[in-house]
């Protein structure tokens, strides 16, 4: 959110396209400028997205010899298991393996996923005391396992073999030595590196069911047809914030799209249970990138960060309705409980960084009482509203702290290297990432942290909010909104076009809940300000950056802006 002192500028004025004679195809002209951010060659595979764009699975490097691995444990019936990651991504990877394999028939495998409050985060040591306890002769990771040197090397001295499956990034002079499927590691052919963690088991899955079309080994009917098991990959891909780009977006415009046709079926596909429940709890009439980031998600993700991942498996594999309502009522009481002890930890956690914004870039805030499950959210609410670099960090084993980091426009993990010195762990994303240290550590690594973000941030210029495109308040009509429709669904580097009105003067707001505003400019046309700050002067007139959405509420449709920035004009 932007102080009063700050400015909002737009990439393109009004005065640079708009023109009153032209007045009748301000629909079309607005979407022409927003087409002409794209490259001429990318905009067909853009616009129309076709899964025959998905490219040969034989190009990710490993995915051969993986496919033979786990074709040779099949046949020799050896036991198989998968073991996941506690995140969303995670989750949809560890039911997506294991809907395949329950549709080769295949009975041998079970699936881990490892509990952070008691194994810790990804293949630790005690993850792997875990894994040997159930005698695996093949272990697949799905959404982890890239920076488990030591561990795989430990489960596989037992015979067993291991199967990496990861989009995270390799630390190239510590790679496990087992078959690895990754596209951002070394000498991989695939063309698209972003792909999410279940984008990658996807892919992988693509190749195992050619080579079994190719062994003829299929029975009658029993074939997946892989597009009906998106909803899963839409759901990792949009909850773990890759680009939504490229094969990205085409998995999740696919899935959504596969969605919202089941929930309007009279389907008794043993799959869907779960989505049909949640869109009756919900009252969801069709997915889309905000319903899996801000409803699915949250709920799925509060089952690795309040108690066991596990239970967010099951509620996707639910045999029956019954079964997918009692689960579903579980996970929205963790739910509910995560919001409750997350509300806390924000208030805790901004009143701590206030202290510390004034000094140098970077924040840092640590409390004992902070939960670990919720110090990744915290951290985006803290890099959100004070746009630099932020970490949270909690208690975890006596000694030891846990952290997560979140940025929006550093490249956090460059940041974790620098500091590596005083790190016990550490990996994750460009934006998000996550590390262990030693709490004698924690100060000296906290002045170091600070350094670095302030070297880096130093000419950065946080007074200016840029926008995409000035407009006037009677172009934001329902066509228009249904025409961006086509840029759908938005995500990371697939941003919503934030438009610009200059000098609005506007009725007064409707304070909601203490903290939000709303204003009703016409009947149908409402702006929203989530968080507004509600002891601002708004009796004057104002240059506002915001996105256009839709509200549906008890069968009424409304058009909505929603708020970026305000200052007064």
């Amino acid at each position: 959110k932007m102080t009063q002192s700050a400015t909002i500028v737009p990439n393109i004025p009004l005065s640079a396209w708009y023109d009153e004679t032209s007045a009748d195809s301000v629909e079309e002209d607005i979407v022409q400028l927003i087409m002409e951010s794209f490259a001429p060659d990318d905009r067909h595979a853009f616009l129309q997205p076709s899964l025959e764009d998905i490219p040969d699975p034989e190009l990710l490097k490993g995915v051969t010899l993986a496919v033979e691995l786990l074709l040779e444990a099949v046949s020799k019936n050896k036991k198989i298991l998968i073991v996941g990651d506690y995140d969303v991504d995670g989750i949809t990877s560890t039911v997506l393996l294991t809907r395949f394999l329950q549709k080769m028939d295949y009975l041998n495998f079970e699936s881990f996923i490892p509990n952070r409050f008691i194994h810790g985060y990804g293949l630790t040591s005690k993850s792997v005391d875990e894994i040997l306890l159930k005698n695996p002769d093949l272990v697949i990771t799905v959404d982890n396992g890239i920076t488990a040197k030591n561990e795989i090397d430990r489960i596989q001295t037992t015979g067993a073999t291991v199967i990496v499956t990861d989009h995270h990034l390799p630390q190239d002079d510590a790679l496990p030595d087992c078959v690895i499927i990754n596209p951002k590691q070394q000498n991989c052919s695939y063309p698209f590196k972003d792909l999410s963690g279940v984008g990658v088991v996807f892919v992988f899955l693509i190749a195992v069911r050619t080579a079994l079309r190719k062994q003829h080994s299929w029975k009658e009917g029993k074939e997946p047809n892989l597009l009906h098991h998106l909803d899963l990959v839409a759901i990792g891909t949009i909850a773990d914030q890759v680009p939504l780009l490229g094969v990205n977006r085409l998995f999740a415009k696919y899935g959504l799209d596969q969605m919202t046709k089941r929930i309007h079926q009279n389907s008794s596909d043993e799959f869907f249970h779960y989505l049909k429940v949640f869109a009756e709890r919900t009252h969801i009439r069709f997915f889309d990138s905000n319903c899996i980031a801000f409803r699915l998600a949250p709920m799925l993700n509060a089952t690795g960060r309040m108690k066991d991942a596990m239970a967010g498996v099951g509620f996707l594999m639910s045999e029956t309705e019954q079964i997918a309502i009692s689960r579903y009522n579980y996970i929205e009481r963790l739910n509910l409980k995560r919001r409750k002890k997350q509300k806390t930890m924000v208030k805790m956690a901004v009143e701590k960084a206030h202290s510390l914004v004034e000094q140098k870039q970077g924040l840092l805030v640590y409390d004992n009482s902070f939960h670990e499950g919720l110090i990744g959210i915290v951290a985006s609410r803290l890099s959100d509203q004070f746009n630099q670099p932020s970490i949270v960090v909690s208690d975890s084993e006596p000694g030891v702290l846990k952290a997560s980091a979140r940025t929006k426009n550093e490249n956090m993990m460059e940041i974790l290297q620098e500091c590596e010195m005083y790190l016990e762990r550490f990996g994750g994303h460009v934006n998000a990432a996550g590390f262990s240290i030693k709490k004698d550590n924690l100060e000296k690594f906290h002045h170091l942290y600070t350094d670095v973000c302030t070297r880096i941030m130093s000419n950065h210029k946080s007074d200016v909010f840029k926008a995409d495109i000035e407009v006037k308040l009677e172009m934001l009509t329902q066509k228009l909104i249904d025409r961006l429709k086509m840029f759908e669904p938005f995500g990371q580097e697939n941003k919503k076009t934030i438009f610009m009105l200059q000098g609005q003067s506007l009725p007064l707001p409707i304070v909601m809940t203490g903290k939000h505003l709303k204003w009703i400019l016409k009947p149908d046309l409402e702006m929203i300000y989530w968080n507004g700050a509600v002891s601002a002067d708004y009796d004057s007139r104002f240059n506002i950056a915001f996105t256009l959405s839709e509200n549906y509420y008890r069968g009424e449709k409304k058009r909505q802006l929603i708020v970026d920035a305000m200052v007064p004009s």
